[in-house]
């Protein structure tokens, strides 16, 4: 037999370790496996992959579900470039192409009904071994449980019935549903941190922008979120979509992006201000023709259009690489939804460098963008936190201390917003982040500094460490934003082979020790720099000084920290 895989798209590193989980996971009796994988890790790749191995392996047809049509188009396309040896055919409204296919790519709307239980009972005849669910998440709706079962996924037997693989970004739901009923243990998962770190996707860098007069702890709740009707409402007696559109001049003029809105009509209104304000825009909804809606796709993918608005249409399977700015204008309780938002923006492309994550609903400050793994779910949905429709300033301003280790970065007023950077987007920083008296941002451990310094490119830092006491130290990353300089710099000064375990840990925000009385030494060691201790100064409020003290004296007369012609000079 020849070797098809020969003639497929060659793996990545982390697609090949996927797919090997997935095999073990079959091997050792665990049927229905899902995988999580970050927009943008190929899952197409992926499992075009798995069904071509089954194939060579005696499996001979395999069907993926989808369950919207851009997802059914998109699966067939990707799958004809990555094994084109594969023959495939689709099954959805009139088209009806199941023989003579090793794969099957079906909407499963089309399966649904009385209509539907004809063609699964032929899909049950073709012998199917092979069951892949895109955006796995909703394996739990009755449609796909009823496939799944007369498939036979949940036979016993493991010589009977299908397998079943599930891919997603986000192994969780906003109405908490146990996944568990459908999925078993999660054979891989990747983080979206480490696709970063790798390259494979473009780091995200988050603003959040609060807009005056938006006052969500009025707004209605059901089922754990805000309801969307009562979102558009409070959002639009606000004149949100006008102050919106103003901050997406101030900080993402030359961006084309994406904007998430809670109702369709609340959507046209914000297309209306952005264009107003000089970015041409057009907004899509569920109800308009197909044929309209890749219309305006199209334009968008062109650059006739700089920013389409949308509610709920372009969360999952879409693919826009050239998308440089996600503006999440949808509040939302629920993670999932907000990776699916953000997510939209981290694809790689030519002289693509970040993508601007712009929250104008304080959602940043509740969730993180790392994958979500949820199969147990809840039996109910629990009383959403009283501070979580906190939306004044001082909430805002606890989230940003929360992320930026107590140092609050500055501040601006643009026309009625109140606008605050650096967002610790991927919720790593349990650091104590802080600034010497030239305003070098560091990290201290027990014996060393880990230190940012700005690169000749504004708003571009390179990450360095260096003991405390002693001369060297080396810069071990260059080039990044302050978020993910950040993000690395914590890595570092956790790394036990640099710092130890008790100075790693002194580095951290959140321990109970910060809050109890200074100790003798600190005392001591503050009166030798001549620092002056207040009445009530905690022990952590104390360390922090000191170490300001301590890192100002070192780093701030380094000149490979403060300046940029001096880089890698010690």
């Amino acid at each position: 037999m020849p070797n098809l895989m020969a003639h497929m798209l060659a793996l990545r590193d982390y697609q090949t370790e996927t797919i090997d989980a997935v095999r073990r996971a079959w091997s050792d009796g665990r049927r229905r496996v899902p995988v999580v994988l970050p927009t943008g890790a190929g899952k197409t790749v992926i499992f075009a992959h798995t069904a071509s191995m089954m194939n060579e392996l005696g499996v001979k047809v395999t069907l993926v579900l989808v369950h919207r049509d851009e997802l059914l188009s998109q699966a067939v396309d990707k799958i004809a470039v990555v094994a084109p040896h594969l023959r495939v055919g689709v099954l959805k409204a009139q088209r009806r192409e199941i023989h003579d296919q090793d794969v099957i790519v079906a909407s499963v709307q089309s399966l649904a009904g009385k209509r539907g239980e004809g063609r699964v009972a032929e899909l049950v005849a073709l012998g199917i071994r092979l069951v892949i669910v895109d955006e796995c998440h909703h394996a739990v709706a009755d449609t796909y449980m009823a496939v799944l079962r007369a498939l036979g996924c949940f036979d016993a037997d493991p010589m009977a019935g299908a397998y079943a693989l599930g891919v997603t970004a986000t192994l969780g739901r906003a109405d908490r549903v146990a996944l568990g009923q459908v999925w078993q243990e999660v054979a891989h998962k990747i983080e979206i941190l480490d696709m970063i770190k790798a390259g494979y996707l473009v780091n995200a860098r988050g603003i959040r922008v609060r807009v005056e007069g938006l006052d969500l702890r009025r707004v209605a709740r059901s089922r754990g979120d805000f309801r969307e009707e009562a979102l558009g409402e409070a959002m639009s007696a606000a004149m949100a979509p006008q102050a919106i559109a103003r901050a997406y001049v101030e900080h993402a003029k030359l961006r084309r992006g994406i904007v998430f809105w809670p109702t369709v009509s609340i959507a046209y209104e914000g297309a209306e201000a952005f264009n107003e304000a000089g970015i041409t825009s057009v907004a899509i909804d569920g109800a308009m023709p197909i044929e309209a809606r890749r219309r305006a796709l199209a334009d968008f993918a062109r650059g006739d259009v700089q920013a389409i608005h949308n509610c709920m249409i372009l969360t999952e399977g879409y693919d826009a690489p050239f998308v440089e700015a996600v503006v999440i204008a949808r509040p939302t309780s629920s993670a999932p939804l907000f990776i699916q938002m953000a997510g939209r923006g981290l694809r790689p492309a030519p002289g693509k460098r970040d993508c601007l994550i712009l929250d104008v609903v304080g959602v940043t400050g509740r969730h993180k963008l790392a994958s979500v793994v949820d199969l147990i779910g809840a039996d109910r949905v629990e009383k959403l936190p009283d501070d979580l429709a906190e939306y004044d300033e001082l909430d805002l301003l606890e989230l940003d201390e929360a992320s930026s280790g107590g140092s609050m970065p500055p501040e601006a007023r643009v026309d009625g917003l109140l606008v605050h950077d650096v967002v610790d987007l991927f919720g790593q920083s349990h650091h104590s982040w802080q600034r010497t008296n030239r305003g070098v941002w560091f990290l201290s451990t027990a014996q060393h500094f880990v230190f940012l310094a700005p690169t000749a490119d504004p708003g571009l830092y390179d990450v360095g460490r260096c003991p405390a006491k002693a001369h060297g130290g080396e810069f071990v990353h260059s080039g990044v934003d302050l978020s993910m300089a950040m993000t690395l710099g914590e890595q570092y000064a956790d790394d036990e082979a640099f710092g130890s375990l008790h100075g790693a840990t002194l580095t951290r925000k959140d321990g109970r020790w910060r809050n109890t009385a200074p100790s003798t030494q600190q005392l001591s060691m503050a009166a030798t720099l001549d620092i002056s201790v207040p009445d009530g100064t905690t022990k952590g409020v104390l360390s922090d000084m000191i170490s300001v003290a301590m890192a100002s004296w070192r780093l701030d007369s380094m000149p490979c920290v403060t300046s940029v012609s001096m880089r890698g000079y010690w």
